[in-house]
């Protein structure tokens, strides 16, 4: 989806470069936790900074770039879930793993990639407000107070979805075992 920018807007070039320097990487890393397929992630990666662009002015009222980022990741996430869901019953999209790969014993290796689905399932299931802190945390890896500060939400909120999200795929990879 491609949408006209006015050039000649006077947004100033050189602090969306900057915003996309600092937070490109934790971004897309991010992109790629929500969707697990490269071609996805890099839509949602794109649409996030056509949004940024286009809110420049309002990023920089808000102080924290940041949280701003990340919430409209989340938001445009949300927004295409279900798309997601009905691309993935029709044709499921499985990323290979290539540090798993690499080992000698095939055996161990089929085992590890089938714990990473797994968990992925498990992580997937999870509802949006203990999936998102879940994956900033292990896959952004994003401290407790970066992650209220990104949510804007208050640090034991945090504390107490990480706890509760933990305890769900905890309990989903027992029950997987039995």
């Amino acid at each position: 989806m491609l949408r006209a920018i006015d050039i000649n807007q006077t947004i100033p070039h050189y602090e969306f470069a900057e915003l996309v320097d600092k937070y490109g990487d934790p971004i897309y890393k991010f992109c790629r936790s929500l969707t697990y397929s490269k071609e996805d992630a890099d839509d949602l990666f794109q649409e996030t900074f056509l949004r940024a662009f286009e809110q420049l002015a309002k990023i920089n009222a808000s102080n924290n770039p940041q949280s701003f980022l990340f919430s409209t990741t989340s938001y445009l996430w949300k927004s295409w879930k279900r798309k997601y869901a009905r691309r993935n019953r029709l044709a499921p999209v499985e990323p290979l793993n290539e540090a798993v790969t690499q080992g000698t014993n095939m055996d161990d290796s089929f085992v590890a990639q089938e714990e990473i689905h797994n968990i992925r399932k498990l992580v997937d299931a999870l509802p949006d407000k203990l999936k998102i802190p879940i994956i900033l945390y292990y896959t952004i890896e994003m401290s407790v107070p970066e992650i209220a500060s990104t949510l804007e939400l208050p640090i034991g909120t945090i504390k107490s979805r990480l706890f509760t999200a933990r305890k769900l795929i905890e309990k989903g990879l027992i029950e997987h075992e039995e």
